[in-house]
């Protein structure tokens, strides 16, 4: 689920992983840590898919809150929703950061 990329720049010799650490940076950060990464343009991307993300989030709620009228199960598809939306969005902004090292050069899987 979670996939470690690791990238190397065969000019420079540079090496960047992208791991567990930053899937949460993402989780937590979005826009902010693609941002931080150096990536101005996916961090716009990112802040898109942000919005996307959260407004899906907010179907499903709805979606529950339409469907059932157990307060109960309520609570476990808001709880669901909003985990669900924090791990795809530091999978989505791993993902954006990988694509922006890759177009600056780098190459994945040299290790």
């Amino acid at each position: 689920m979670f996939t470690v990329h690791y990238l190397d720049h065969p000019q420079d010799g540079d090496s960047q992983v992208l791991a567990g650490r930053d899937y949460f940076w993402g989780s937590v950060g979005g826009p902010i840590y693609v941002l931080a990464k150096g990536f101005p343009r996916m961090a716009l991307w990112m802040t898109l898919a942000s919005i996307g993300i959260a407004l899906a989030a907010l179907l499903l709620i709805v979606l529950a809150v339409i469907v059932t009228s157990s307060a109960a199960i309520t609570v476990v598809a808001i709880v669901g929703a909003c985990a669900l939306a924090i791990v795809v969005q530091g999978m989505v902004a791993v993902e954006l950061v990988r694509i922006g090292f890759l177009q600056r050069g780098y190459r994945e899987g040299y290790y």
